[in-house]
């Protein structure tokens, strides 16, 4: 009698405590719910086919062309959807293959900034002391020099110091590595705070009254936790790392087709002649950025639905 009546107690309890399965994400659920983001994913695929099908997409290497050509300054028409540039060349075609080195040095120097200044507030804020306060004062001192110059600095010293690597000549890895440089000291004082708070967790304390190590509390128990704003932060800082190559890319030209090296030079001399040289790169810079922006909003919306509508 006692063991059927403690039965069914049992199971209450079970199904009380029992941990529910994590539900799946399902994409048309979240745009549903996350229209704009929806809208973002969507223009960022069409940027990313268009740069990656460029071949393919009736265009010509930008590289590889003739600068003289007998198609100078021509209109956009049905030969030449954008139009040709004061050198005979597609505008279409700088476009298209200019998408692919902008999203490349983009989304690279925020996966180095981003990841970078996560693992060194990792160790800092974690370990405190002497470690987190050098780690603290330097990322204040790279923070204090204005970023655009500090990258233009990074960028001429190193332009002809680095290797050729296979898919990051010279030019993008030194753009890489000085958009990167100030960009992680901003994720480095995000982190670090989040990494502080999780540190004077329970779950922390549990760990260290069981014997786990100082590497394993951090790698398997802390960094799982600030995942979530990593990511966000790496969704939000992609507009910027667009924009801060664009401007690299429009005051020190670039060898390589580029969205903002389109812009420059002496471009700009036709600028009132031939509008459509600065309308449709300047236009495909505006769609990325606002893209991502949208994207990154609504990716910080679906993991802390308390930031919703906040700038």
């Amino acid at each position: 009698m006692s063991q059927s009546a403690e039965a069914p107690t049992g199971n209450l309890l079970e199904a009380e405590y029992a941990i529910p399965p994590r539900e799946r994400f399902n994409p048309l659920r979240w745009a549903r719910r996350e229209p704009a983001g929806a809208l973002g994913v969507f223009l960022i695929l069409l940027i990313a086919f268009g740069s990656g099908a460029a071949p393919i997409l009736r265009t010509t290497n930008p590289q590889t062309l003739d600068a003289f050509t007998p198609n100078v300054l021509v209109s956009p028409g049905s030969e030449f959807f954008f139009g040709t540039d004061r050198q005979g060349k597609d505008v279409w075609s700088s476009v298209l293959y200019g998408g692919r080195i902008s999203l490349k040095i983009g989304v690279a120097t925020v996966l180095v900034g981003t990841v970078g200044g996560t693992l060194l507030a990792l160790v800092a804020g974690f370990l405190g002391g002497v470690v987190d306060f050098t780690f603290s004062r330097l990322a204040d001192m790279i923070i204090a020099i204005p970023a655009l110059l500090l990258a233009l600095v990074i960028d001429v010293v190193l332009g002809d110091q680095l290797p050729d690597l296979p898919a990051l000549p010279k030019e993008e890895l030194a753009r890489v590595l000085a958009i990167s440089l100030f960009f992680m000291p901003s994720a480095f004082r995000i982190m670090r705070g989040s990494v502080l708070e999780q540190r004077s967790g329970q779950y922390v304390e549990a760990a260290t009254l069981i014997g786990a190590g100082q590497i394993r509390i951090m790698l398997r128990h802390i960094l799982p936790n600030i995942t979530g704003l990593m990511i966000v932060l790496t969704t939000i800082s992609l507009p910027a790392a667009i924009l801060t190559e664009a401007t690299l890319s429009f005051l020190l030209g670039s060898d390589a087709p580029s969205w903002g090296a389109e812009l420059s030079g002496d471009s700009r001399r036709f600028f009132n002649r031939a509008q459509w040289i600065a309308i449709f790169p300047g236009a495909a810079l505006a769609l990325a950025v606002f893209a991502f922006n949208i994207f990154g909003d609504s990716i910080r919306d679906s993991l802390d639905p308390r930031l919703r509508g906040r700038i």
